[in-house]
């Protein structure tokens, strides 16, 4: 019996053991730290606007207003405005917005493809990516030029006349006060309440040139590069998914790029379907080849009393009557001038920055090719863009007429008045606005 108690403490131990045994394991301890880096919210408004001290009718003031996104996070953007008048009505400013008549104060809308109205808002349609600049929904602001319109009264012996100008707003002050709003791009419906849909095309493929966070000038010879540019390369950029802008090269200094415009800006009275003052290839010059873009070169500022060229700028060439202080024609009088300049604010609308834009000289001509003793210009050769189309120059000749550069290769000395001759401009470009 001892010997049976005995087997059985043995086997009990042993089964412990193996037991003890089967619980042994490896165990081992790691920790992760993730860093969450918050983006930075950052739109910008710039605007382009100069009060004016006397405002007259049908005097247009430019007016653009574009937000940039300098943060990291993708924006929706979307304006209103609201207007008032206010008058000083015996030694008190009083609110006349109510008394005035509906256009009284014309606001020129301006890339209206880019923006979708709802209600008292304008929602710029795509999302703000970083670095990318929104176009302009606004070009400028009219005052309507039948305000103020002259009335005469007969004295009582019917020799003389009084005649003035009465209307509510003359001597009043106009008010527009534009709202930018902006909103992470995400939570643009409902922080705004909103359907209007705006899209995301930054993964959208372009046309032919690359687009990027925001337009670059771009060099269309692959072989080239800006040290190694020639009269008349072509340099282009896109400004939209369906718009681009091309321009000959004309010389560059190292620093500063000098182009001219490859067609004629699509001005006057004729539309070709794309967006007014921008280039269309269509813009040839007046009545050559029964095309658009032709103008008068202007019978105001520039021209004393609409015959006679004023004595600031001479009588012949090289007398360049270009001038920037003498922009704001209206009407059917628009100077050439306010069309280069609107052209430049558009194209800096986009976010591209031009330094300079003017209307090609005589002089400007003759370095590119043409021959002052045969009044002509290239149609054959690396020069030849000069008569991609019939433009204007800067450079009058005589009393009343303007040197032209016209499509058949000859420097004529047109009428002001003629419509045969489109606008052009030269556009200069820092060299940073070129993508490497």
């Amino acid at each position: 019996m001892k010997n049976k108690k005995a087997l059985v403490a043995i086997i009990l131990v042993t089964c412990i053991a193996i037991v003890g045994v089967t619980f042994a394991y490896f165990q081992s301890s790691t920790s992760f730290t993730n860093i969450f880096n918050t983006g930075t919210y950052r739109v910008v408004t710039t605007e382009v606007f100069e009060s004016p001290d006397n405002w007259a009718p049908g005097e247009e003031i430019e007016k653009t207003i574009t937000s940039t996104n300098e943060g990291t996070i993708p924006a929706a953007v979307r304006v209103s405005y609201t207007e008032q008048w206010i008058k000083n009505i015996n030694g008190v400013d009083t609110d006349i917005t109510d008394q005035v008549d509906e256009g009284t104060a014309i606001i020129n809308f301006d890339n209206t493809s880019d923006w979708t109205q709802d209600g008292n808002y304008y929602y710029y349609n795509y999302i703000l990516q970083p670095q990318e600049t929104t176009t302009s929904f606004i070009e400028s602001v009219t005052l309507n030029p039948l305000v103020g319109t002259v009335t005469c009264t007969p004295s009582q012996d019917g020799l003389t006349q009084d005649c003035s100008a009465t209307d509510i707003v003359l001597g009043a002050t106009y008010k527009l006060t534009i709202t930018k709003e902006t909103v992470q791009a995400d939570k643009y419906q409902s922080a705004w309440n909103t359907n209007v849909e705006i899209i995301d095309d930054s993964n959208t493929p372009g046309p032919s040139i690359i687009i990027v966070s925001r337009p670059f000038l771009q060099i269309m010879d692959e072989n080239k590069t800006k040290d190694t540019l020639e009269l008349g390369d072509e340099i282009c950029v896109n400004i939209s998914q369906s718009q681009s802008e091309c321009f000959n090269f004309l010389r560059y200094d190292g620093e500063y790029i000098n182009m001219l415009a490859k067609y004629n800006l699509n001005i006057g009275d004729r539309s070709v379907g794309v967006p007014d003052g921008y280039q269309s290839s269509q813009a040839t010059g007046g009545t050559y080849d029964l095309s658009f873009g032709g103008v008068n070169f202007s019978n105001t500022n520039y021209w004393t009393d609409g015959s006679s060229l004023s004595l600031d700028y001479g009588l012949s060439y090289p007398t360049n009557v270009y001038n920037t202080n003498y922009s704001s024609d209206s009407g059917n009088n628009y100077s050439v001038v306010h069309y280069v300049n609107a052209y430049k604010n558009k194209l800096n609308g986009y976010g591209l920055h031009a330094t300079d834009a003017r209307i090609l000289s005589y002089n400007d001509a003759l370095n590119i090719g043409c021959v002052s003793s045969t009044m002509t210009c290239p149609t054959t050769g690396d020069a030849s863009f000069i008569t991609n189309t019939s433009f204007w120059t800067s450079t009058a000749q005589g009393n009343t007429k303007v040197y032209s550069i016209n499509k058949n290769g000859n420097i004529v000395a047109a009428d002001y008045d003629s419509q045969d001759y489109g606008v052009r401009p030269i556009i200069v470009f820092h060299i940073s606005e070129f993508r490497e």
